[in-house]
């Protein structure tokens, strides 16, 4: 017998939709071409590929193979980028990509996807990061909440430093060092755990700055073990919405016959819904009502389990005599063995096999007829774990604990808010311009002074690769806090129109959501009659690449309604330099209307740090003021990077004065007095 653990199969004909597609040879050395896949217990998609040492890798997929009637060609789209090579075997997971917006969703919602793998080109730094986990130990026996050290150094700028479980990428450390790992949420038994890290030769942004280098790391393989008496611990959705007749299913199962009892809890640990019930699996179904359905609001909630055995044997069914072919279990409810055989995609009961007959190319698992019945619902979560007819030696007969925290599982119900954000990375070369036109003398205008330099200068902007980090780490933090990531647009995605206000043809898309980030290069007039327009107005301007530029007071920021911009984020040099501001303000310039509440940006030089966009959410998250967030977010990546960092750095902030101190929870409507400007130093080189 192959197997006698209960396994988890979903739709069968997923493994034969499932194609991976070979990338051609990278070198001189191994074709690069996928060598296996899995479909995990959580019906992800495990995925392995011969790989060569020191490659990093890009993983695609596509939907369907049926090539575009417009472009002609098949329609991929990015999973992830920045996989290190793992030697001459690489693996990762398909969990879906909740990181960027709007989101990839987990492949059980796609009836099948197609893979493709292809190395990604970069400027290799002299030295790679080291990482290492320094605990737990390998082939350690881990239960409940375990704390997974990782230790990464580099002489460089640290980017990521990121865990992963059995290819499935968990969420960022604030300190690159502590991941948090409830093991309960796995099904008991075998897993492989291994980290990985990026480090650049310096900070993005830098006008005529140096090609950055990156190095990449990764840990060998830890094996480990999970062993819980509640395993499989998990959530239905991310964040789901009653209003719109979303549910939230919350299962377990145990390692034995439990009596056990689920508490959906408010944040301050008040129990406000109780399910009790017994057996070796638990499946509540929350319609995000209280006790006796009364309404409660939407909110971060948590999903506090406690079980303890109770000594029955498990509800499995044995029959003396098997039942006719094709009838079902004698009762929905009821569990029974079934078998499948390797290569087969039919699932039947055991019992009809006769006695003594051999089941060694079989794998058998416990399930319930209407376990079975749901298999084939794309999307229906069913979980597995042990289905021991006794408890394991050495594990506790009762356990309690609190989730559900696994990427990306939130359970929140409803959401907080709406965040978009728009940014360009300019390709891998930059690119060079020419200065904005003044207007004046027509018809052939002179350009303006721009950044402290003359006329006639042009400016060579380098990349700043670091905004994608910035981007996918601020929206990972705010997902998980609750909030919706309705878009992220980066590059070639959205141009100058996407941002200018409506009175120019734009379409304003920030102020469809409720927080807003921009990260571009930028530039400010210089101060007298050369740094200005026609107007007289010495403007700051985003740059997206080549001639295209945007003035500050081309765009309009701020909407009103449960989805309007209450907050904007500038992350680009001088948009709110001092004398500039002035310029604009006292020409009614500031494109700050009557619904915004802030305006934040760089007053001085920025540079782009990796960090920037996790710790910004961090900290709004943490309830710090808008204002306090964004400075300390920026002081904490220059911090990490000072030997970089070699300007003093400020941030100006423009908004109505009731809103000063706002909070992404705690937050005044704009008293319509004065539009108030205040600077703050964020950063000085030691």
């Amino acid at each position: 017998m192959k197997s006698i653990s209960k396994e988890f199969f979903r739709n069968f004909s997923i493994i034969t939709a499932l194609a991976v597609l070979s990338a051609g040879v990278a070198n001189a050395q191994n074709v690069i071409q996928f060598t296996k896949a899995n479909l995990t217990p959580e019906q992800s998609i495990q995925l392995y590929w011969a790989s060569n040492p020191s490659e990093v890798y890009e993983v695609d997929f596509a939907t369907n193979l049926v090539a575009d009637p417009n472009t002609g060609t098949v329609d991929w789209f990015t999973l992830y980028d920045g996989i290190p090579s793992q030697g001459t075997n690489t693996m990762v997971s398909d969990d879906g990509n909740y990181d960027i917006a709007p989101a990839i969703l987990h492949p059980k919602y796609s009836p099948m996807r197609f893979y493709r793998v292809s190395p990604v080109a970069y400027v290799p730094s002299p030295t790679n990061p080291i990482v290492s986990i320094i605990s737990p130990a390998n082939n350690s026996s881990l239960s409940g909440v375990v704390t997974f050290q990782v230790s990464a150094t580099t002489p460089e700028v640290m980017d990521e430093v990121d865990l992963y479980i059995d290819g499935e990428k968990q969420w960022s450390s604030i300190d690159d060092s502590n991941f948090v790992i409830n093991t309960c949420e796995w099904p008991n038994g075998n897993h492989t755990i291994y980290a990985t890290s990026k480090s650049e030769s310096g900070l993005g942004g830098i006008p005529n700055g140096p090609t950055l280098t990156c190095g990449y790391g990764t840990t060998p393989y830890l094996n480990v073990s999970f062993n819980n008496l509640v395993s499989s611990f998990d959530l239905s959705e991310p964040l789901f919405q009653p209003a719109l007749g979303q549910t939230q299913l919350v299962a377990a199962a145990f390692a034995a016959n439990c009596n056990w009892t689920l508490q959906i809890q408010d944040v301050n640990s008040n129990a406000v819904k109780t399910v009790t019930g017994s057996g070796v699996s638990m499946s509540v179904n929350w319609d995000g009502t209280g006790t006796g359905e009364t309404n409660i609001p939407d909110g971060v909630y948590s999903y506090y389990l406690s079980a303890a055995t109770n000594g029955l044997p498990n509800p499995q069914i044995t029959h003396t005599n098997p039942p006719p072919h094709g009838l079902p279990a004698p009762g929905a409810m009821e569990v029974q063995s079934y078998a499948v055989a390797d290569g087969s995609e039919s699932v039947v009961p055991l019992a009809l096999y006769p006695p003594g007959i051999d089941t060694n190319g079989m794998t058998i698992f416990d399930a319930t007829i209407t376990e079975i019945n749901s298999l084939t619902a794309i999307g229906s979560l069913f979980v597995a774990g042990v289905q021991a007819k006794y408890l394991p030696s050495g594990m506790a007969s009762n356990q309690s604990t609190t989730g559900v925290g696994r990427k990306p599982r939130k359970g929140i119900k409803g959401t907080k808010g709406s965040f978009g954000i728009c940014y360009k990375t300019y390709g891998t070369n930059g690119f060079s311009s020419p200065h904005p036109a003044t207007g004046w003398p027509y018809p052939l205008p002179t350009a303006v002074a721009i950044d402290g330099q003359s006329r006639t200068a042009q400016t060579v902007d380098k990349t700043v690769p670091q905004f994608r980090y910035m981007a996918n780490g601020f929206s990972e933090g705010m997902v998980g806090a609750g909030w919706f990531g309705k878009f992220i647009k980066a590059d070639d995605q959205w141009n100058a129109n996407d941002i200018k206000k409506t009175s120019l043809g734009g379409n304003s898309i920030f102020n469809t959501v409720n927080f807003g980030i921009l990260m571009t290069h930028g530039s400010y007039g210089n101060s007298g009659t050369t740094g200005t327009e026609d107007d007289n107005v010495a403007y700051t301007y985003p740059w997206l690449g080549g001639n295209n530029f945007v003035r500050l007071s081309d765009m309009d920021f701020g909407s009103s309604g449960t989805n309007g911009l209450r907050w904007m984020t500038l992350i680009a040099c001088n948009m709110l330099r001092a004398d500039n501001y002035n310029s604009m303000f006292n020409a009614g310039k500031i494109p700050v209307n009557n619904d915004l509440h802030l305006l934040l940006g760089f007053s001085s030089i920025g540079y782009g740090a990796s960090h920037i966009g996790r710790n910004y959410a961090f900290y709004l998250n943490r309830n710090d003021t808008i204002v306090t967030s964004f400075a300390s977010a920026l002081a904490a990546a220059y911090n990490e990077s000072s030997k970089t960092v070699t300007n003093t750095v400020t941030i100006g902030v423009s908004g109505w004065g009731s809103c000063m101190s706002d909070t992404l929870l705690l937050y005044n409507d704009p008293d319509l007095t004065t539009v108030q400007y205040n600077q703050f130093t964020v950063f000085v080189p030691k």
